[in-house]
């Protein structure tokens, strides 16, 4: 008999999104979600943050031969009891898991203590100088990983944008000179963020920092799940069949990166794409340039980030769908092939939502008429009052003309303002002016349609 797969309604929302996605992953994605009662947006970022955390024993191998880590910057916002803890803790159950195996073979073995191999895959507290001591040497990897992040938004190392752009972009160095110690230098470091907060919270920081995440470019270089929806009805005893098989793999690529640095081998795993996915992309990248003038006008800067955020999540979806399970984390890691153009087109559907996430996060602002002063309202106001003492008395004398030291009488305005008001009426066509000694006002059709009549009463009386 065939496992029971848990399988989403083609009425959902999610639906093309996640039928794009490779079985196993789409699977894994729907049992975290259905087990935890977790918004999907939510588990959809956990779970490409931690199967991102298990490659960075791999790179990708850009057409232009440049190097590019597989490591995600992340950043869900949801509503507090929302599960988000919940589904952070299935996905990077695994991870968590190998970092325990660490820490017992490292106090097994005073010669491991302090070797590289063996250094927590997450960080938690971390400020830059124990960021770098984690990376210190060639081509180490790391996490930062807080499922409450609201001490992590305000700490060292989320200041340091410029630093944490470097490193996403693929940093070749990083170096920390330390007073009465040896300096840190780390050469390929490849790091994630993984960052989960509430919707309050995360504005608050916005409107301290003074958008400076974004200003800086580092706001561009997240994926961000946003979401106002609470926790579902959650299902604890529900199988993870998916989500155990992307465990399994999981641990077989840290475990695999672990004997590769312990052999001596720091070179990463490289990853490249088809010629197919290449020439794929190229049609993807060519409509993305149509949007920025389009939907992408305002988030030009998350879509600029495309390319990078697309071909990582390609070659993710790659590794954690086209690998066999393992029968053992020690057996040997057979070669990837090139990643297809199936998951380019699978991670763009990612990116691209990514975008209506980014829109949530900074919402182009809205454009308000400005209030008036309070002099201009004055204004209106005495205008207001004015018109309305002019109409009545032309109502009561049945006449659509008045003189002018009449009228100014009924206005209670002065000579100046009282020129101003007629000055205003004369350029909206209510009145003209005759000339003579007292001039005299004739009040015109528009005047009498703004104050409810759609003519003069004049016109009205010699009707009836």
């Amino acid at each position: 008999m065939g496992r029971k797969q848990v399988v989403m309604n083609i009425f959902s929302p999610w639906y093309n999104l996640l039928r794009c996605l490779p079985s196993r992953i789409a699977s894994a994605i729907l049992e975290v979600h259905h087990k935890t009662g977790a918004p999907i947006e939510i588990v959809i970022l956990v779970a490409l943050s931690a199967m991102s955390s298990a490659l960075h024993g791999m790179a990708i191998r850009t057409p232009n031969g440049r190097w590019m880590p597989t490591s995600l910057y992340c950043i869900g916002i949801g509503p507090p009891v929302c599960a988000k803890s919940a589904a952070m803790s299935e996905f990077y159950r695994a991870i968590r898991d190998f970092d325990s195996n660490l820490a017992a073979r490292r106090a097994s073995d005073d010669g491991w203590r302090n070797h590289p191999a063996f250094r927590d895959v997450l960080q938690v507290d971390a400020t830059w100088a124990s960021l770098l001591e984690a990376l210190d040497g060639r081509a180490n990897g790391l996490t930062i990983a807080d499922d409450d992040c609201f001490d992590l938004l305000k700490s060292d190392v989320m200041k340091r944008r410029g630093k944490l752009n470097r490193v996403y972009d693929g940093s070749v160095k990083e170096s920390l000179i330390r007073r009465d110690h040896e300096p840190l230098v780390a050469y390929y470091p490849s790091v994630g963020i993984c960052c989960l907060t509430q919707p309050e919270i995360y504005g608050d920081h916005l409107i301290d920092t003074r958008f400076t995440d974004r200003k800086s470019g580092l706001a561009s270089r997240f994926l961000y799940a946003h979401t106002l929806e609470g926790r579902s009805p959650e299902l604890p005893n529900l199988p993870t069949p998916s989500l155990n098989e992307i465990h399994s793999l999981a641990t077989w690529f840290l475990e695999q990166r672990l004997q590769r640095l312990l052999a001596g081998n720091h070179e990463r795993m490289e990853l490249c794409l088809s010629p197919e996915a290449q020439s794929r992309w190229a049609q993807i990248k060519q409509s993305i340039d149509l949007r920025m003038t389009g939907d992408f006008h305002y988030v030009q800067d998350s879509a600029g980030r495309a390319t990078e955020k697309t071909w990582r999540i390609a070659a993710i979806l790659h590794c954690f769908h086209s690998v066999p399970i393992p029968a053992s984390p020690t057996e040997a890691l057979p070669p990837i092939s090139p990643i297809p153009p199936e998951a380019i087109d699978a991670a763009w559907n990612i990116v691209d939502w990514s975008m209506t996430q980014f829109y949530k996060v900074f919402p182009p602002p809205t454009f308000k008429s400005p209030k008036p002063s309070r002099v201009k309202e004055r204004q209106l106001e005495e205008t207001r009052i004015a018109k309305s003492h002019l109409h009545n008395h032309l109502c009561r004398s049945s006449s659509d003309t008045m003189p002018w030291s009449l009228a100014q009488e009924l206005s209670w305005l002065s000579a100046h303002k009282f020129k101003t008001v007629i000055a205003h009426m004369k350029s909206g066509k209510q009145v003209e002016v005759l000339d003579g000694k007292d001039p005299v006002i004739r009040f015109l059709s528009p005047f009498f349609a703004e104050m409810g009549y759609l003519k003069s009463v004049t016109c009205e009386t010699s009707s009836l």
